[in-house]
């Protein structure tokens, strides 16, 4: 009869040299071996990581595994099946019925601004262009590569 493995690890402090644990409160609790500095250092640069990687929109990590993507991020991919734009209002509406305000510009999860083309590409999806008045991609090619996206605030 073999045991089984155990479902929590014990972890020895003699042989760590830093531990934080956050519980579902966001209690923090951490435990140092006299590498203060380093430690401090550490935590910054992943402190630093974690924003860079956080995508564009709030989020609330606690809720995350049951919490529906915003509004702003419907179910991937994006159907051009009976996509429809009303050019004079300028909002496109995808195969899914979502309503896209392309009055706005829209920020991607690498922090580049997109602003529509006032153009479609050939299956009816919003030409946008990158705030390096260069690259111009589909809607629905920016949230598959750099995505998630949503609005930039105002005056952007």
């Amino acid at each position: 009869m073999t045991t089984p493995e155990p479902a929590i690890r014990m972890i020895d402090l003699n042989e760590t040299l830093l531990l934080v644990v956050l519980d579902q409160s966001g209690v923090m609790r951490t435990s140092t071996r006299g590498m203060c500095s380093r430690v401090a250092a550490l935590l910054r640069g992943l402190a630093d990581q974690i924003e860079n990687d956080h995508p564009p929109f709030p989020c609330d990590w606690d809720e995350a595994r049951d919490t529906p993507a915003p509004a702003e991020r419907p179910a991937e991919p994006l159907p051009t099946d009976g996509a429809q734009l009303d050019f004079a209002a300028k909002v496109w509406t995808d195969g899914t019925g979502h309503p896209w305000d392309l009055s706005v510009s829209w920020r991607d999860a690498v922090d580049v601004l997109w602003r529509w083309t006032g153009r479609l590409d050939g299956t009816g999806v919003p030409l946008m262009l990158a705030d390096d008045g260069v690259e111009v991609e589909p809607l629905d090619v920016i949230r598959a590569v750099v995505g998630p996206i949503a609005p930039a605030g105002e005056g952007e």
